[in-house]
């Protein structure tokens, strides 16, 4: 195994400049690239049934790239302070209304422009021991920062086997804030222009109802419908249907556990994604753009419910000082 860390220097649109590293993690049968802009997954090689290895997730062209949010849709980021979309950019902790960044739809996505995966994480730690690789990445989020109480430290630990990527989130804060973190990889097993040929599979008997802009207006079962993806489903259809999916989908279970399966049964790769998180965004790429194509892509993006800082039926989504917050989230790959 060899783990490699390379210094880049990016330009951004308003003509400054940004410093961040890849960090390249080479076990032979699983190859990955590591970013610390955004604590990001950059690319995966995975072999196929042939076991000759190829790309699994979409990258813009250079590392560099990536710098540019016009051209990058949070490809592989850590997502905070929130995943997920909060209604009208705001909510009320204690009697205090908090604004936020509105970035879309008047809502706030994915923690506002300047979200977690659009900031430049610290290396805290690399452990290079035989068939395991470790790195950990940490970032100060301060007081204020898009609009949220609190100054948050969070983290991000890899770990990368010769079959698997386990993401480890940890937080804590010095006062009362709301948080969700999660990985928004954007999967493609076959390397192919859409995932159209792609099965999916996720164990969940409820997923959440929106309003068009992407905030939930309740829960439905998934029974009889066409978001009923309990037994691995053959996309085309779906995505002929529906238009693509972009919904919120509530893993049967609790704790750690399978919340979906991924195949491309042509070139014989799979990915099983295993999370303690209580839900499970699942995205089709709908809204992608060049250099990419629409559809081009599954994401798979465990976390808490969106909106939950709004609507707190929904489920837990504060961090209170002196509390730990903890998610995991493991993808497994494996031969269709």
């Amino acid at each position: 195994m060899t783990v490699t860390r390379t210094s880049i220097t990016a330009p951004r649109p308003d003509g400054t400049s940004i410093d961040f590293e890849s960090i390249d993690v080479d076990l032979g049968s699983l190859r990955v690239q590591l970013l610390t802009l955004g604590a990001a997954i950059r690319t995966v090689e995975v072999p196929d049934a042939q076991g000759i290895l190829g790309h699994i997730h979409l990258h813009l062209p250079t590392p560099a790239d990536h710098a540019d949010p016009s051209r990058n849709p949070h490809l592989g980021g850590t997502l905070g302070r929130y995943a997920n979309r909060i209604a009208r950019a705001r909510f009320t902790l204690d009697g205090i209304e908090y604004r936020l960044d509105a970035n879309k739809d008047g809502n706030t996505l994915h923690g506002g422009t300047r979200g977690f995966d659009r900031c430049v994480w610290n290396v805290v730690d690399i452990v290079d021991d035989d068939d395991l690789a470790t790195i950990t990445m940490e970032l100060t989020s301060p007081d204020g920062d898009m609009g949220f109480p609190g100054t948050v430290t969070a983290q991000a630990t890899y770990e990368i086997s010769t079959d698997s990527i386990t993401m480890d989130y940890f937080a804590v804060t010095d006062a009362l804030t709301v948080i969700s973190m999660a990985n928004h990889g954007y999967w493609n097993l076959a390397g192919s222009s859409s995932v159209s040929a792609h099965f999916l599979q996720v164990p969940a008997s409820r997923r959440l109802v929106t309003d068009d802009t992407g905030i939930p207006e309740g829960v439905d079962d998934v029974a009889d419908t066409l978001f009923d993806l309990r037994d691995s489903k053959h996309l085309a259809p779906i995505i002929e249907s529906t238009g693509g999916l972009d919904t919120c989908y509530l893993p049967d279970g609790d704790g750690l556990r399978v919340v979906a399966e991924l195949a491309a049964p042509g070139v014989g790769r799979r990915m099983r994604v295993s999370s303690d998180a209580p839900g499970l965004q699942v995205y089709t790429g709908n809204g992608l753009a060049a250099p990419f194509e629409v559809h081009q892509s599954v994401s798979l993006e465990a976390q808490r419910a969106p909106d939950a800082p709004n609507q707190p039926e929904l489920g837990e989504c504060f961090l209170r000082p002196g509390d730990r917050y903890t998610a995991t989230t493991i993808l497994e790959f494996s031969n269709a």
